[in-house]
């Protein structure tokens, strides 16, 4: 019996310890990723997912980027996708990493479609917190259509989410 409930004690201390650590890694936004093109996918996925709208999930972005705060965003480029289609590797601490975006239109106080494709490049650098996004550092959101939508009906505005599911359709 004793060394049963020396064995749980053990495996709790240990949940615990490494709960505090990711909780650590997290608040001191430490990179867990190995290189610098799975920071700029990580960073556009949760781009994509709408998590730089909200003051509430944003910060989910900060262990990928080297600034620590941003703009509220009045604007959002709305997006039917993306693909990374260039990795240079520049050193062992530097690369940058372009991405296409397959633009749908913008949205503001209202949605103007503009169907194209828009490249970005992602300028990368290795930091003792792991690989951070350095520029660009002031972009728009890069929003798909469904994470966007359900954004601008959780803020009340039900006629811009109308227009962007028109668009989605057309």
């Amino acid at each position: 019996m004793k060394k049963t409930y020396t064995l749980l004690v053990a495996a709790l201390v240990i949940a615990v310890s490494l709960a505090a650590g990711c909780k650590g890694a997290q608040k001191n936004n430490i990179n867990p990723l190995t290189t610098a093109a799975e920071t700029v996918k990580a960073y556009c996925e949760l781009d994509a997912a709408g998590k730089r709208l909200s003051s509430e999930t944003w910060k989910q972005v900060l262990p990928y980027i080297s600034w620590s705060e941003e703009p509220g965003w009045d604007s959002v480029v709305v997006i039917t996708g993306y693909q990374v289609v260039a990795i240079t590797e520049h050193s062992a601490t530097h690369a940058t990493i372009t991405v296409d975006y397959q633009v749908l239109g913008t949205s503001s106080r209202d949605f103007v479609s503009m169907k194209k494709t828009e490249s970005i490049t992602f300028s990368v650098r290795k930091t003792g917190k792991g690989w951070k996004i350095k520029s660009p550092d002031f972009m728009l959101p890069h929003v798909l259509p469904k994470p966007l939508i359900a954004h601008l009906e959780s803020v009340k505005n039900d006629e811009l989410a109308l227009k962007v599911k028109k668009a989605v359709k057309e």
